[in-house]
């Protein structure tokens, strides 16, 4: 079920059908192995918009692939979810605060 819903997700970017969406992260999430969730959480993602398609959705489909591979071990699964994990948005940093150097109190008028 994996496997024919990214292919469809790949053939019809740039437009995502939300149903297909819906329906690759439920039975990614219904897996449960990290790998899974990771691609659910990048599919997810890509489409809020918030991560490249033509970056993104390659990768998706050889992770799915390794997923759905019986002959692939752990070994390549914690591969394939360093390489979907990388496509995760940075977190922004905070804000900087400027703080004077100098308080105010110790400044005298000419």
């Amino acid at each position: 079920m994996i496997e024919p819903l990214i292919t469809r997700l790949v053939q019809e970017a740039p437009v995502l059908d939300a149903t297909v969406v819906a329906e690759l992260t439920a039975g990614l999430r219904a897996d449960g192995r990290p790998l899974a969730l990771s691609i659910a959480k990048v599919v997810e993602l890509v489409a809020a918009g918030a991560i490249d398609q033509a970056i993104s959705l390659p990768a998706l489909a050889m992770a799915c692939g390794t997923l759905c591979d019986p002959r692939m071990g752990t070994p390549e699964h914690e591969a394939a979810r360093y390489e979907i994990e990388t496509l995760l948005p940075m977190p922004k940093p905070a804000p900087i605060v400027a703080a004077p150097d100098v308080p105010l109190t110790s400044l005298k008028r000419r």
